[in-house]
This record gives structure tokens, sequence and C-alpha cells, in this order.
């Protein structure tokens, strides 16, 4: 079985100019420094099926929203930036709302943004 959350994950880590940026899967780490970038992958639905034909389905459909936070406003950006173009590359879409607000608590920049994307047809595996 294949896990498109570590499919994503490997090709952002794989963007050199994210190699500093730490990549999690549904929430930020406690541990983490508070001035410390990080990119946060968060399924919003299990893998769901799609586009059926002979009574069985051909394609998985995938909804991921994705949190980048960092201490400074144009690090968050071209952070959000980055994974913007991996996404598309992988045949992934913005939805639309998202977040973009700086929190005082914990004094930093926060974009989020909802991605929907499909499997390749007969890859289903998920």
């Amino acid at each position: 079985m294949k896990s498109m959350l570590d499919t994503l994950a490997d090709k952002l880590a794989e963007v050199p100019a994210l190699s500093n940026i730490t990549i999690h899967y549904f929430q930020r780490p406690e541990s983490l420094s508070g001035s410390d970038s990080s990119i946060v992958l968060i399924p919003l639905a299990p893998p769901q099926q799609e586009t059926f034909g002979s009574d069985n389905f051909l394609q998985k459909r995938f909804s991921y929203q994705v949190n980048v936070e960092s201490s400074d406003y144009y690090e968050t950006k071209r952070i959000a930036h980055e994974v913007e173009k991996v996404f598309l590359e992988a045949a992934f879409y913005q939805n639309t709302g998202g977040l973009d607000e700086y929190f005082e608590e914990t004094k930093r920049y926060v974009d989020a943004r909802t991605y929907r994307g499909f499997s390749s047809v007969y890859d289903i595996e998920y």
C-alpha cells in the first residue's frame, strides 16, 4: 500500500529551497523552536474512490490542508509558493479559502491552503 502523504512530503523534501524547512504530518510539534519554519501536511479526509467504470473505481481523490508557519512574513510566502509549485507538478490544485494570518500567541505567520488531487487512473493502492 502506498501513501500520497509520503509521496508529497518526499517531493517537498527534494526541493533545494526547502532543504532547511521541517515537514510534519497532522500538527506542528510543540518541541520545534518558535523561530523555525515548518510545513505541516494535514489530510482532510481519507482517500476517496473516484472515476467509476464497469462497477469499479479507477482513481483515488485526495484532499490536504498545508500549513506553512514562519516567524517572517516573506519567508512564509516564499515557502508557500514553493509548496504550491510542488503540488501543481503533482496535479494537486488549490481550493478556495484558507488562512493568511499572524498569531500573536505564537509570534508566527501562518499561510494555510487546501489542495485537491487525484491518483493516476488505475493507481488505486492508497
